[in-house]
């Protein structure tokens, strides 16, 4: 899935917000196809369910990132300032810092798990409250465009995002609270290819409305 979007990417470079936002994509699937690798090979969640839950969480808030940079900027092309990326990397090289600290140093310790955990549900939170916030500025000027398959691109997005959101924020949580459990990775292996599918399709079907798209949130973000 990632090569198929990467192989797709270089005809778009007239649009370099939706030509990121595909990039980010790529390099989200790959991350968590090689989190899901590592978890297979070395089975971390039958003894040592710390570093399991730390690795977990490690690849998800690269994809909470992603998830930032990437879909909120289709709608604010501003968005993706500077200060948003020194801000969220500072706040990933915290998060690195607390979840493997807590990990390789108490490794029976689920509060203090649960305590590192919550840098990243601070910041998927955040993440989403920005997203829906953005997204309700510009949904209904979306809307009422006629021209093209713009209709569709609202609703792709928000029931795109929706899923994205639920299964990043649940998917952390679902590991974190049963540490000693692997049925929550059997969830995660089942849902992850069907989710990802969809936004790769979807993703690649943006193509076809990119130019309207791109112009309405433009316009939408200079009268807002």
């Amino acid at each position: 899935m990632a090569f198929k979007l990467f192989r797709g990417t270089a005809r778009y470079a007239r649009y370099p917000i939706y030509r990121r936002t595909r990039l980010l994509t790529v390099l989200w699937l790959v991350i968590f196809g090689i989190g899901y690798i590592l978890h297979a090979v070395f089975q971390f969640r039958w003894y040592w369910p710390a570093v399991s839950t730390a690795l977990t969480t490690t690849y998800f808030h690269i994809g909470a990132i992603c998830f930032s940079w990437g879909y909120t900027s289709l709608l604010n092309p501003d968005f993706l300032t500077r200060k948003v990326v020194i801000r969220d990397l500072a706040i990933y090289v915290l998060g690195l810092v607390a979840y493997w600290t807590v990990a390789l140093t108490w490794k029976e310790q689920p509060f203090y798990t649960t305590l590192a955990t919550g840098i990243f549900f601070l910041y998927a939170a955040y993440g989403t409250l920005v997203f829906y916030k953005t997204y309700n500025l510009v949904s209904l000027r979306m809307i009422k465009i006629t021209n093209g398959n713009m209709g569709s691109f609202v609703r792709w997005l928000q029931l795109c995002c929706d899923l994205i959101i639920l299964f990043g924020i649940g998917g952390v949580a679902l590991t974190g609270i049963f540490p000693h459990e692997i049925w929550p990775y059997i969830v995660l292996c089942w849902l992850s290819p069907v989710m990802f599918g969809y936004i790769v399709y979807s993703l690649s079907n943006y193509g076809a409305v990119v130019e309207d798209a791109t112009r309405i949130s433009e316009n939408t973000h200079t009268t807002a």
